[in-house]
């Protein structure tokens, strides 16, 4: 198994945790990827990776007919019990279980990085209908906040972004068409920010003591800026067209 595979399934092994301490997605995020794409009431889309569904309740709740297909078992468990309006399918990017030309579009939140992308790509175009398109998105740290800021420099996310430009879909099967980033702000304290991190790919694969040691460090961290405390966040957003 490689590296890239392991850490994208080491969160099978927290599914309920993941679920408890993962944030949703803001609608604001999700209203201006639907608006790009064009997309009306009742429109079918795929939600990619989609873990315990912190999206697809979010598309669910927009009127979207949302179809989600997740590889991990334990996952898939979750999303079920979370969002049982949307269609449940175990399946990978790389091997979409569904269609040609089935959806109107596609989405992808805090996965699109996960796949191999030159399998996973052509797949997202087949099952895409023409006129459709693809939206990545990730929620992300805000460094501009100075909890965040110590946290990048403790745990190593400083001055990263959560893509690589190199890496998002192109010509010839997409086509960009915008970006955004939705600022919003929640309330957070040490053991949320402690649980959160819990379900991290990085810490999920480091050994126990490695993995302790990180999380009691991000601890102290956190309590110095009190019991609770707002904590921004920056949620990117890409909507690309489908190429014919």
């Amino acid at each position: 198994m490689s590296d890239r595979t392991e850490r994208s399934r080491s969160f099978e092994t927290v599914a309920a945790d993941y679920e408890r301490h993962r944030p949703d997605y803001p609608e604001e995020a999700l209203r201006w990827a639907a608006e790009q794409l064009g997309l009306e009431d009742h429109a079918r889309v795929l939600d990619l990776g989609a873990g315990t569904g912190k999206l697809s309740r979010g598309l669910v709740g927009l009127g979207f007919d949302v179809v989600a297909v997740e590889p991990g078992g334990p996952m898939l468990e979750q999303l079920r019990i979370a969002v049982p309006g949307a269609e449940a399918l175990e399946g990978q990017a790389e091997a979409i279980p569904l269609p040609d030309a089935s959806v109107d579009a596609a989405f992808a939140a805090q996965a699109y990085h996960w796949f191999d992308r030159e399998r996973a790509v052509p797949e997202l175009h087949r099952v895409v209908r023409a006129g459709g398109g693809l939206a990545p998105l990730w929620n992300w740290w805000d460094e501009r906040d100075p909890l965040q800021r110590e946290l990048g420099e403790l745990i190593g996310y400083a001055g990263h972004e959560p893509y690589r430009d190199e890496e998002l879909p192109g010509a010839p099967l997409f086509e960009k068409l915008g970006q955004t980033v939705v600022e919003t702000t929640d309330e957070s304290s040490a053991d949320a920010l402690v649980g959160y991190l819990s379900t991290a790919s990085g810490f999920l694969v480091a050994n126990a003591d490695e993995r302790e040691e990180s999380l009691r460090a991000v601890r102290e961290l956190a309590t110095r800026y009190g019991e609770r405390f707002p904590l921004p966040k920056l949620t990117y957003v890409f909507v690309f067209r489908r190429l014919s």
